[in-house]
């Protein structure tokens, strides 16, 4: 709980991050249904669609930076129904979509949400989050993950109502769950409407969006953050063709079934997983969930089809990748993080774009099980960088302790004089 606002105005906040968040998943992992579709549709070569990867990380890209940028002026509440509404619009126009650029065009849109949906809830988190961080913070990841479960399964439905019209009446679809979420969030009122007050904006104190975006800490955790999606993300957005062009099995049937299946163990370690960030501390969390996602992927890949049943406990290690993280940044940022986690997202979607596009580039040179093969070498060098990153805070919280203490010494030595 924060000073200033009840527990009625706080758990309501909490509320909307949370629903943000079920609404990011849900646009992002229908694509591991509906991208499949529209590649075999609209005869998309792997160049394309890796640039239509890179494309969603560039709407995620250009939709959380304008969330960095404005979210101090328009506040939280605006910006989320914005990112609701450009989301709702581009899912719409997706049905029809007639080609590689158009379906480029809308998707743009449709993807807005995941920048938007993921942003300003992350923003919003780091001014509740204050106590119980890592099971508050695992908890809104949940809620992506439970977005994500449903989003395949939803896809299915409506593949199976509807299906003569393919990824066209998927996204169609789509419109309905998210107007929803949007409407109940309209009439929820925001007791925290802006990252950093007014007294502060007029003192000239606090982090800016521009002093965040120059600072090379804030790149490196960026970096270490891609890392770490890129294997996260990796069954969302190869594991379809993989499935489909390795393993030659449905992406609409099996590859829905395997994502919900990650999804749900995924989810699942989301809602628990709080209580272990919590009690042996983010970094030995991050320490111990990369290795394991090391050893599961391997394993999985390695097995061939057998891998179908393998594959989805990786869910229970990369789910706490994101959240973990964040809680990593949070903790090195201390009172000022609300403005560099703005930055890192976008910056860490930025640097997405040429990792999707060189994992089709590899796919198409190489063949089609290098993109999904990539999370391991991905989430061996984000190991190495959380390492590094823990050094990082170490090192701060020293120079931070010593310059307290120094402070103390001189102003005791004022008192006794």
């Amino acid at each position: 709980m924060i000073s200033g606002i009840s527990k009625t105005q706080f758990w309501l906040l909490v509320f909307c991050a949370y629903g943000c968040m079920l609404g990011q998943g849900f646009i992002d992992n229908t694509r591991s249904v509906t991208f499949p579709m529209m590649r075999d549709d609209l005869h998309l070569s792997y160049k394309q669609y890796g640039s239509l990867q890179s494309m969603a990380q560039f709407s995620y890209l250009v939709w959380s930076f304008a969330v960095a940028a404005s979210l101090q002026k328009l506040g939280f509440k605006t910006v989320i129904l914005s990112a609701f509404i450009i989301s709702i619009i581009g899912c719409g126009i997706t049905a029809l979509a007639n080609g590689y650029w158009t379906l480029f065009l809308f998707q743009f849109l449709a993807c807005a949400g995941m920048g938007g949906l993921d942003d300003a809830p992350h923003a919003l988190s780091s001014l509740l989050f204050k106590k119980n961080t890592g099971i508050l913070m695992l908890l809104l990841h949940s809620c992506y993950g439970l977005g994500a479960v449903i989003g395949p399964i939803f896809a299915h439905y409506v593949e199976e109502l509807l299906p003569k019209y393919s990824f066209r009446g998927i996204t169609l679809a789509m419109c309905g769950p998210l107007a929803l979420l949007a409407l109940i969030i309209l009439f929820i009122p925001f007791a925290i409407k802006k990252p950093v007050s007014e007294e502060q904006v007029a003192n000239h104190t606090g982090f800016t969006v521009w002093k965040a975006l120059a600072s090379p800490v804030v790149w490196f955790q960026s970096i270490t953050l891609i890392l770490l999606t890129t294997g996260e993300r990796a069954t969302s957005t190869w594991a379809g063709l993989y499935l489909e062009d390795v393993l030659h099995l449905d992406p609409a049937v099996e590859g829905a079934w395997f994502n919900s299946c990650f999804y749900v163990a995924f989810t699942l370690a989301r809602l628990l997983g709080g209580v272990l960030v919590d009690w042996i501390g983010a970094f030995s969390t991050e320490y111990l969930v990369t290795t394991l996602a090391i050893i599961i992927f391997t394993a999985g890949l390695l097995a061939g089809k057998t891998g179908l049943y393998i594959l989805p406990f990786a869910g229970c290690a990369v789910a706490f990748f994101w959240p973990t993280y964040i809680v990593i940044c949070m903790r090195y940022w201390g009172e000022n993080a609300s403005v560099p986690i703005s930055c890192i997202l976008p910056i860490q979607a930025f640097l997405g774009i040429f990792v999707q596009y060189l994992l089709g580039w590899l796919n198409d040179a190489f063949g089609p099980s290098v993109a999904y093969w990539s999370t391991v070498p991905f989430i061996s060098l984000a190991l190495v960088c959380v390492v590094i990153n823990h050094l990082m805070v170490l090192k701060k919280e020293k120079k931070e302790k010593e310059t307290k203490e120094a402070e103390e010494a001189l102003l005791k030595e004022q008192n006794v004089c």
